[in-house]
């Protein structure tokens, strides 16, 4: 293998091990003390930012999370 496919090869390890981990599912379960309705809980899972903004207005909205 010379210089060249060296690098090819480490770049095309690099891309697909990002790939797997950015690709991960996550979930969490969140729960709201409504006073007329009691305890509303709800699950969600999703990935990447889509999870984390989610999860940050479930928090903005006083929910309680936490990640499965």
């Amino acid at each position: 293998m010379n210089f060249d496919m060296k690098h090819i090869a480490i770049a095309s390890l690099i891309v697909i091990g990002s790939g797997i981990f950015a690709s991960c599912e996550k979930c969490a379960t969140c729960t709201f003390n409504d006073p007329e309705r009691g305890q509303i809980r709800d699950e969600f899972c999703d990935k990447g930012h889509r999870y984390d903004n989610a999860l940050k207005a479930y928090e903005d909205n006083n929910w309680s999370c936490s990640e499965d």
